[in-house]
């Protein structure tokens, strides 16, 4: 006969286990992987190579990871990734004890097993970007708060730990901050409110500001260009009311959570009067973001992953749920399909043939062939200034692959905005730059005729690598005459 104790041994020891062999199978597949780094992967890496509180698009704890695992491992590409399967098992692990604290040991095992093959998370353990240390602070957070609403004493430390992770959350992205935005809802329970308002909630407030106090200061430092960049995103701007939008990104959800666990949320989400003030407190953790990200997707557009934040308290609550109600057969059978995907993805991008034989190589065209087209590109570079290059994704390609190059990198804007990170920091200089090789997306000379004299198409270089071609045009110029020509001639 099995103990409670036994039990509970039984139910922890797998999890742990489990989550171990997942770690080492998405490390080994980093390892393993022809697939490279794409072009926001390479230049987060570039931000990593210059410590700063903050950076063109984003906080600076993506580059921050990127630096401290590159510098432990060298600058190869699953060294640059390694910190993305680290920080999900980290959020699996902080889930699990969420889970243990709220529901008990199986429900924290199915909680912890099911994060970790969620397919947002599948992709996201493969990718290095800045979702990973997100969600990790996230599931610290929603650790330490629910610490605070079931603990019967007042405890500074967990107080102190809710505000740490909102501060370094702040640092990782921007979307952390729906997670104060729930504290505050949830403040309608009568229970959160009892136990959150307390005057160790001032700790929690100076320590979060105190963290992300570098970053705003970055940010006043730099013309606020995270702040407008992430608001440029949310592209008011264009034509408003996008109910198709709306449609797109909630189908969009299946594909992130999985579709058994967000037609169980849905289902949840309609009886919610039934649900007691723990799972109320989970399901306003959820819907936050959810419905704040719902309701960008109606107004312009919104990216499937921009809710990601909704889905680590969305799992204790569905696993729950359905544990609860004696329906472990949709637990199980989430894992089991989960699990098959995850299968699937790992043999995939081991072996990306099987991606062009399914007619998928869209898919990771952007993880392919980068290496050979800079080098095509550098083959055409020995005599030039400079090369030019009017392309983010080329541009931080060519400074990952190319890190050694004698000939400087210069992007050129195709507007008169700045647009990218390499604008603000490796412009054209026309007082240096007389005569340079300039590397386009474009096939026509109409976005540069207006600015030199002398333009000379040189070829192509192409990138092979699986059914989707990337192709960019090379072109000599020289004769500059735009926007601080005269400077230049001085």
């Amino acid at each position: 006969m099995t103990t409670d104790g036994q039990t509970r041994f039984q139910w922890t020891k797998t999890f742990w286990i489990a989550a171990a062999a997942i770690l080492a199978l998405r490390i080994v597949t980093l390892i393993v992987t022809p697939l490279g780094l794409g072009p926001d992967e390479t230049q987060y890496w570039v931000w990593s190579r210059n410590f700063d509180f903050g950076y063109f698009s984003k906080p600076p704890a993506i580059a921050w990871a990127i630096a401290l695992t590159t510098g432990l491992f060298g600058n190869a590409d699953w060294a640059a990734r390694l910190s993305a399967p680290l920080f999900h098992v980290g959020s699996a692990a902080f889930l699990f004890l969420t889970a243990k604290r709220l529901f008990g040991e199986r429900a924290a095992f199915w909680a912890g097993l099911g994060w970790l093959l969620m397919p947002g998370v599948i992709l996201s353990s493969f990718i290095i970007a800045t979702d990973a240390p997100l969600l990790f602070f996230w599931s610290a957070a929603l650790f330490f708060l629910v610490r605070i609403t079931q603990a019967e004493k007042t405890s500074a430390p967990d107080f102190a730990g809710l505000g740490a992770m909102i501060g370094l959350g702040m640092m990782s992205k921007y979307a952390m901050i729906y997670f104060p935005v729930a504290l505050v809802l949830m403040l309608a329970l009568p229970g959160v409110r009892r136990r959150l308002l307390k005057p160790h909630l001032v700790l929690t407030a100076l320590i979060a500001a105190a963290l992300f106090l570098p970053n705003l200061v970055w940010n006043a430092a730099n013309d606020f260009q995270t702040v407008s960049h992430t608001a440029a995103n949310a592209d008011w701007d264009d034509e408003l009311f996008k109910p198709l939008s709306l449609l797109e990104f909630l189908g969009g959800q299946f594909a992130v959570f999985g579709v058994i666990f967000f037609a169980a949320f849905l289902y949840i989400c309609t009886r919610w009067r039934r649900l007691n003030e723990r799972q109320i407190m989970l399901l306003i953790v959820t819907l936050t973001p959810l419905i704040i990200v719902a309701g960008q997707a109606f107004l312009s557009r919104a990216h499937a992953n921009w809710a990601a934040t909704a889905y680590p308290a969305a799992t204790l609550l569905v696993t729950e749920f359905l544990l609860e109600r004696k329906q472990d057969v949709w637990v199980k059978a989430n894992a089991a399909l989960h699990a098959a995907l995850f299968a699937g993805f790992t043999a995939a991008v081991m072996a990306p043939g099987l991606i062009d034989g399914l007619g998928l190589s869209r898919a990771v065209k952007d993880l392919r062939g980068w290496e050979a087209q800079t080098d095509a590109v550098m083959a055409y570079a020995p005599g030039y200034d400079a090369v030019v290059i009017d392309d983010r994704y080329l541009m931080g390609e060519m400074l990952y692959h190319q890190p050694k190059s004698p000939i400087a990198f210069a992007a050129l804007s195709p507007t008169p905005a700045i647009d990218t990170y390499y604008e603000i920091t490796m412009p054209f200089d026309p007082q240096r730059m007389k005569r340079v090789l300039f590397v386009t997306t474009r096939n026509d000379d109409a976005h540069v005729n207006y600015r030199f004299h002398d333009i000379k198409r040189l070829g192509t270089v192409d990138d092979g690598t699986g059914n989707e071609k990337r192709r960019y045009a090379v072109y000599e110029l020289s004769g500059y005459f735009g926007p601080g020509a005269d400077k230049a001639a001085n």
